[in-house]
């Protein structure tokens, strides 16, 4: 095993409010420790956050600069590609009339709304008190990913190769070409249609593969339709909206008064104390989301605050952010499944397949890729936390802690699923999965909460011994058959601990309660 090398971090190692993501730090001794030679590294998961923005919308004018100057590579990268479309649109071989603005409308169709367009019209009714800036080929709209978020996710793509490719040789220096020279088979990549996160899954890339050679493969982007996106909430769903504020103003009771402390500082600060009071009247469930998204904007890119946001305040409103909406998703299992359910499902189907692939299963199905990336927000990462049943929006210390609990720009998910043959088993059963679970072949007749295993997940994968892959149907079904198998899931730097996964027998003997056994982690998501 070749030594690891340890790339340039996203984040300076004192980074204050954590308003940008950390990675852990690759040596020899974590590669040892976190990836013996007997656990095989099968198959990986990774989920991030796009990278730095500006804030969606203008809604504190009285601290934020009118013009964000951070976006001098994006805008030359718009313009190559607004000429590349405009070329393609004018050549004569397109017979279906499509113009320049059609297509360049159709590939940023979710920005195009009001205060969030790719080049909007300035038309903020407010002044911006003491701003000096001015508008300039550099200048960002709202909602842009920033030269600031290129350089994040290119770290993460240089991390993630110095992990996967340097230290472990799980992917190729050079991605691999597909059937008949198409686009690479290593990789499945996804990404929301909102450009900053198309953007981020570029510079992903670019970090990966760095300097790649002209005649290298294609790499095939996926991007669903809006409305069958399970990178984010349906937010068009009445029922899905309506739980949510429900449980948002249940958790703001829960913190009542520590959100009236809060409160009563922000509007203590001059400069902020009108544009909040008209946040609370409009949305009070997410009026200190609002306030987040303004003041991480400004300390991400390094812009002056009111000396009034110091460290401490900015954290308390992080940490409210959390209360509105990831503590709601953490205390309602229904809406953690409504929200992003979909997603969760579709990271079983992906282990079910390589699974079977690594069973030596004929399937039909496409060869599973080596790593799949979906890029996507922090409506992507903080529900999936939520629904890992990670801590981070359940913690006693939610409210006072010092490190702001809301996924950082650049905040990135790794599941991996693991094999190992050769550590003994535990031959403990978790509690989950006793005497009283319901081990039905048929999970669709199992009430939710009773469910060991999602409703994807089929019973062929149980139904599996040595020399049989291909006659599951004669093989008798066995709860156990998937114990070679094993889960872990890394945010940013730290493991998560899954809670189904901490029982003895549900996690691996030598790793620990950080490495789910696979059935330990299809609990958690079912």
């Amino acid at each position: 095993m070749a030594p690891p090398t340890t790339p340039s971090s996203n984040v300076d190692s004192t980074a204050p409010n954590g308003v940008q993501a950390r990675l852990p730090k690759l040596s020899p001794e974590f590669i040892a420790q976190h990836y013996p030679s007997e656990a095989k590294l099968l198959h990986v998961h990774l989920v991030h956050r796009h990278g730095e923005r500006t804030p969606a919308s203008q809604r504190f004018p009285s601290i934020s600069p009118r013009y964000w100057n951070f976006c001098a590579q994006g805008n030359r990268l718009h313009a190559d590609f607004a000429k590349a479309v405009q070329v393609h649109a004018q050549d004569s071989n397109v017979k279906d009339g499509s113009s320049y603005q059609q297509w360049y409308n159709y590939m940023f169709k979710s920005e195009n709304s009001k205060n969030t367009s790719i080049f909007p019209k300035d038309n903020l009714s407010k002044a911006h008190s003491n701003d000096k800036s001015q508008f300039t080929a550099d200048t960002c709209a709202f909602g842009q990913l920033t030269d600031v978020g290129r350089r994040s996710l290119t770290a993460l793509g240089a991390h993630t190769r110095a992990l996967y490719t340097d230290a472990l040789g799980f992917l190729p220096a050079v991605p691999r070409p597909g059937d008949n020279n198409g686009p690479t088979e290593d990789l499945y990549l996804r990404t929301t249609s909102y450009s900053r996160a198309f953007e981020s899954l570029q510079h992903t890339l670019g970090g990966m593969y760095p300097n790649l050679p002209a005649n290298s493969p294609l790499f095939r982007i996926n991007v669903r339709p809006r409305k069958g996106e399970n990178l984010y909430p349906n937010y068009h769903c009445e029922i899905t909206n309506r739980l949510h504020i429900e449980n948002a103003i249940e958790s703001i009771k829960i913190f009542a008064e520590d959100y009236a402390t809060l409160h009563k500082d922000i509007l203590q600060i001059p400069s902020l104390r009108e544009p909040f009071e008209a946040e609370l009247k409009r949305r009070a469930a997410h009026a200190s989301l609002l306030v987040w998204d303004t003041t991480s904007s400004m300390r991400s890119h390094g812009l002056p605050l009111p000396k009034e946001i110091d460290n401490e305040l900015i954290a308390q409103v992080s940490n409210m952010a959390a209360v509105e909406y990831l503590h709601p998703t953490m205390k309602s299992t229904q809406l953690a499944r409504m929200q992003i359910g979909l997603l969760a499902r579709e990271f079983a189907d992906n282990l079910v397949s390589v699974v079977e692939a690594d069973r030596g299963i004929v399937t039909g199905k496409q060869r599973p890729p080596k790593m799949s990336i979906y890029s996507g927000h922090d409506t992507t990462v903080g529900p999936l936390l939520a629904i890992f049943g990670d801590d981070l929006a359940g913690s006693p210390s939610l409210t006072t802690s010092a490190t702001p609990m809301w996924p950082p720009f650049a905040s990135s998910l790794r599941i991996e699923l693991l094999k190992d043959s050769a550590s003994p088993y535990s031959t403990i059963q978790p509690s989950w999965a006793g005497d009283l679970a319901n081990h039905s072949e048929d999970v669709s007749t199992i009430p939710p909460d009773e469910r060991i295993r999602p409703l994807n997940v089929p019973d062929s994968l149980y139904r599996w011994a040595p020399g049989q892959a291909d006659n599951a149907s004669a093989v008798p079904f066995n709860p156990r058959a998937t114990r070679d198998y094993y889960v872990r899931i890394w945010y940013n730097d730290r493991s998560v601990q899954v809670p189904t996964c901490r029982d003895p027998g549900a996690h691996h003997t030598k790793l620990g309660p950080s490495v789910c056994t696979l059935d330990g982690f299809f609990k958690q998501i079912a």
